[in-house]
């Protein structure tokens, strides 16, 4: 039976790859054809899988070039091809390029290639560790398999031999039926520079005693039944695939510098500052390095960029959408979900945009998404300028702007991205635009609200800044657990008449300012711009009705901005395992305080914590995706340092929630856990406006989305 035609279709000659088709195969080198001409050798002159790391060993094996066979169908077959002009990081670069389009895999092998797909549908050019489904010719047999590719390591080859990717590369595989959990045996390619370009040894070791089940377990025995209903292998296997091997590593070695100078730079990402891999050494360290919350979120993105210009940032995005690749974007911060983290992605660390410009003359700054909050607000506190920027050293702006930012006097200034009257951002396209309520106001409109799910990478924010309050201070009364319902109802009730110069919140957890045990803090930060309005903001804790009740009620007195900030980091150490969870809310106090009660004694030890925010919002009169407040904001935060405390404490703020959540008005982003609890986190008519947005600036999705499904919804 003949062959069906193989080849380029006519619709793939008129493709991008079309120039580099040669439909006619190169006479095989004279070493192959008398392999072929000759019988079989004798099977220890191959060597078996335990022998394949031989291959990093200098010289050469007695045979380079051969096959051998057994009565029970096991096969071994070597080959040695020379290919002037071709490099080892060429063929490392092929072995990751080849299985993504189906044109790329029949320029190999004219003659006998069919098909080739990533079992895992993603189109990046990294190989190890992922699985190709081939279909082809050997011989004129039709063979469907899978290419399970594997780090060298596992198959003994020496960390020093993958040192020094210049000198040789080591492609290492399991092959093995694409339906059914059985491998048909191993492959190994060494790839080693020699004088005028390299070659390529090649050994396989296939069926007979070769073959193996790819479950354990229990599942073995299953597998074992299946293993002897695969077809046997036909008798010129072996010299089949010699001859495959040696036609088609000396076909493609004849296209492939052409093929690697033209695509190449495409597939490869190369921008500034470093990259690093996910199969890097050092790689695990650096990403555990980017979590504040040290629970390990269990995915991993295929490697981690550092830009440091926006030209870097531009190379990234465009070569994410020419290779299927999609991108998350840390700037800096407390992220307890860890959303930025997501398989196979690319991660872009922003914090080499550290820099910062202030305009007193003007009232406006300009800063970069990895400035921090309490860098910006210490060089404006020396211009005597001041900016809604975050509660906690080490968050820096990017995305604490992007999901809205409850700041310093926030309830007077309003949530900080209001305060943002322009951004930088790079598209979904790779093109830098400005962004402001004329200029692609869509995205400006987005931006300010959208978290985690916005769909560009914001460069540079441009912001209002505004004077410094003259009258600062801090107020606060700590209350022991037994007063919980007085001081809880007078929280309540206060709460619409707070002037707007005092952010008012309390924290309770069991070792009040470290010393005080269980207890509740009531803390008054004030920050009023003239001596009347600072009378009345200290009217409010000086004049409360449960004064008395306070342990300790300290006077106004002015901690300074780095004290404010050394205060607020007391709550949210580093280094830790976090468990949270939040929701607005504007129940009655009596629906509430059943839930406060359990709060109180089921609270994890300190710095756990439950923080209730008096916000008493307005009408929103900013027009932006942030959308989402009221009356109450409560956040949970379960703490803990050692990892064995996880299933003590790791839960205990999500299911606290969950009691509550008729009780909620949504969430807001900064103490997001959507990938466990999906909750509204704006307005359903502006997620709706959001994702119509998105459809159109990044409709092949190169941004993630939210942890939840709820955008989809």
């Amino acid at each position: 039976m003949a062959k069906p035609f193989l080849g380029f279709s006519e619709a793939d000659r008129q493709s991008t790859y079309g120039p580099f088709f040669k439909e006619r195969l190169s006479a095989l080198p004279e070493s192959v054809q008398q392999a072929l001409a000759h019988p079989p050798v004798h099977w220890n002159e191959l060597p078996d899988p335990a022998g394949l790391a031989r291959l990093e060993e200098p010289g050469y094996a007695p045979l380079e070039t051969g096959y051998t066979t057994q009565q029970d169908g096991s096969a071994k077959v070597a080959v040695k091809t020379h290919m002037p002009g071709v490099t080892p990081a060429m063929w490392d670069w092929w072995f990751g390029w080849h299985s993504s389009q189906d044109q790329r895999y029949k320029l190999w092998h004219p003659a006998s290639h069919l098909s080739a797909r990533w079992e895992d549908g993603r189109s990046d050019v990294c190989y190890v560790g992922r699985s190709s489904v081939i279909r082809e010719y050997i011989g004129k047999n039709p063979l469907d398999a899978l290419i399970q590719f594997q780090s060298p390591l596992a198959f003994g080859f020496s960390p020093e031999a993958l040192n020094r990717p210049d000198k040789a590369v080591y492609i290492c595989a399991n092959i093995g039926h694409p339906d059914l959990p059985v491998n048909y045996g191993y492959l190994v390619h060494q790839v080693r520079a020699v004088p005028g370009g390299s070659e390529m040894r090649s050994r396989f070791c296939l069926g007979g005693q070769f073959v193996a089940s790819r479950i354990q377990g229990k599942l073995a025995a299953v597998a074992t039944g299946l293993l002897s209903k695969l077809k046997p292998m036909l008798p010129t296997f072996a010299q089949d695939l010699l001859q495959h091997c040696a036609e088609e590593m000396h076909h493609l070695a004849a296209i492939l510098p052409d093929l690697y100078q033209q695509f190449y730079n495409n597939d490869t990402l190369s921008i500034s500052s470093a990259i690093t891999q996910r199969r890097d050494a050092g790689f695990e360290q650096k990403l555990m390095g980017t979590l504040f919350n040290k629970i390990d979120p269990g995915q991993r993105p295929a490697m981690i960029a550092e830009p440091r210009t926006v030209d870097d940032v531009i190379r990234i995005v465009r070569w994410a959408k020419a290779v299927g690749k999609r991108i998350t974007i840390s700037s800096g911060g407390h992220s307890f979900s860890a959303n930025f983290v997501r398989e196979d992605a690319i991660l872009m660390l922003m914090k080499h945009f550290d820099q910062y410009t202030v305009h007193k003359e003007t009232m406006r700054a300009e800063a970069g998404p990895g400035v921090g909050g309490s860098v910006l607000m210490k060089a404006l506190y020396k211009e005597n300028l001041f900016f809604p920027a975050g509660h906690c050293k080490g968050v820096c702006i990017g995305g604490y702007l992007l999901q809205g930012g409850y700041g310093w006097n926030g309830r007077k200034l309003g949530i900080a991205c209001q305060s943002v009257v322009g951004l930088d951002i790079v598209t979904a396209d790779g093109e830098l635009v400005h962004a402001n309520v004329e200029q692609n106001a869509d995205l400006f409109w987005a931006a300010r609200g959208a978290g985690p799910g916005f769909f560009g990478v914001v460069v540079q924010f441009y912001l209002k800044v505004y004077p410094l309050p003259p009258y600062r201070a801090v107020m606060a009364h700590n209350f022991a657990m037994k007063h919980l319902e007085d001081v809880y109802r007078w929280a309540y009730d206060a709460g619409p008449t707070i002037p707007k110069a005092v952010e008012f919140q309390m924290i309770m957890n069991r070792n009040m300012v470290n010393l005080l045990g269980p207890g509740i803090e009531a803390i008054a930060p004030i920050f009023a711009d003239t001596r009347e309005e600072f009378e009345e903001a200290q009217a409010f804790m000086l004049q409360s009705p449960i004064k008395k009740k306070a342990m300790i009620a300290t006077p106004a007195f002015n901690p300074g901005i780095d004290m404010l900030y050394k205060t607020a980091m007391a709550h949210y150490p580093s280094d830790h395992h976090w468990g949270v969870d939040n929701m607005w809310t504007h129940a009655s106090i009596d629906e509430l305080l059943p839930f406060i009660t359990a709060i109180s004694e089921t609270l994890p030890p300190a710095p756990s914590h439950f923080l209730w925010l008096n916000w008493h919002p307005g009408q929103l009169e900013t027009d932006m995706a942030y959308s989402k407040e009221d009356k109450l904001y409560f956040a949970l935060y379960s703490c803990w340092k050692n990892a064995k405390d996880t299933a003590l404490y790791g839960n205990w703020a999500l299911d606290t929630m969950k009691n509550m959540d008729h009780l909620s008005a949504g969430i807001q982003l900064a103490d997001e856990g959507l990938h466990r609890r999906p909750a509204a986190f704006m307005s359903a008519e502006n997620l709706k406006k959001v994702q119509a947005i998105r459809a159109e600036r990044d409709p092949g999705g190169v941004f993630f989305e939210w942890h939840s499904k709820l955008d989809r919804d």
